[in-house]
């Protein structure tokens, strides 16, 4: 468990600058120190957080004692809610919520301790990399294959210069979804690992049963007001803006989710084989019109209940 959670520690560090590869390290680095924990060896888990954390001081002084924290607090939430025969979406939004936490008290400790000009100098920098945009060789190239002159170039880049601006903004969210996601992973990988050595979590329920509390819902109508909102005051209105897109890209995620689930859960009732399920998933996610609707089939299945589950 020691060597494995070096390595799991070693895909991290190569993965996380892979976008999206990066969670399957985030979800592998806490399977040696929860399995300890699980067990019972409540002084090997720290010991093996330690450990494996260390690889961590080639990048910098702070990163491992960040990891440290997140996986010795993982492992007592997979223990909490062992004992106490928890579900395992709890497990899962708890490991997640940690892991939040202490990313914001990293970041925070960063920019009051450290590096005040942290996240002002990395906003600056992406505008300034969005401002000559039309000079990057790439673009350059793209522009002379395609017979693209200049001008043309420019008025595109001017007109979609406020939504490029506004993507390094909705980076919270998209952090968010990916923490949960790797939280996720972990769990499911957890379950399956450690049945073999003895230790039963609680299974995940069927993707198709799949569901939200239904007041949840006004999480998704705040993001939409904010964004809604008409422009009053030029100080305000751009933050409004971003934080109602971040509210609607998470609980969007969400709803997307939790529609895939009712879909499945149609796929059930008229017994349609599994390969083309997943010939219709692909299909719907490669068409912007069709995707829109899955969310949207989420969040009316609160009222209309497609798959007539048992609410309370």
């Amino acid at each position: 468990m020691l060597l494995f959670s070096v390595l799991a520690f070693a895909v991290l560090s190569i993965s996380i600058f892979i976008p999206f590869i990066g969670i399957i390290g985030l979800a592998l680095i806490t399977i040696p120190s929860v399995r300890m924990m699980l067990e019972g060896r409540i002084w090997e888990s720290i010991l093996c957080s330690v450990l494996g954390s260390s690889v961590l001081f080639v990048f910098d002084i702070k990163t491992p004692f960040l990891f440290l924290a997140l996986l010795i607090s993982v492992s007592f939430i997979f223990r909490f809610c062992f004992l106490r025969n928890k579900g395992p979406f709890l497990t899962i939004a708890l490991s997640g919520m940690v892991f939040i936490g202490l990313l914001i008290i990293y970041i925070v400790y960063i920019t009051v301790f450290e590096n005040p000009d942290f996240i002002p100098g990395f906003l600056s920098g992406y505008k300034e990399a969005v401002a000559s945009l039309p000079k990057d060789p790439i673009v350059q190239g793209y522009m002379k294959t395609m017979s693209i002159t200049s001008e043309q170039m420019e008025l595109v880049l001017t007109q979609a210069g406020s939504y490029l601006n506004k993507i390094p903004y909705l980076i919270p969210s998209m952090v968010i979804f990916y923490i949960f996601l790797s939280a996720f992973i972990s769990y499911y990988w957890s379950m399956i690992i450690f049945r073999k050595n003895g230790i039963v979590l609680r299974g995940i329920p069927l993707f198709k049963t799949w569901d939200m509390p239904w007041y949840l819902i006004f999480g998704f109508i705040a993001g939409l007001i904010l964004v809604l909102i008409p422009n009053f005051n030029s100080g305000f209105d751009f933050y409004f803006d971003v934080v109602g897109a971040n509210i609607l890209i998470i609980f969007g995620l969400s709803y997307t989710v939790i529609g895939f689930a009712v879909l499945w859960g149609i796929f059930d009732n008229l017994k349609i084989a599994h390969l083309w399920r997943i010939l219709i998933i692909i299909a719907i996610s490669f068409s912007m019109v069709l995707l829109i609707i899955i969310p949207i089939m989420g969040i009316l299945d609160i009222w209309i209940n497609f798959r007539k589950l048992e609410r309370h």
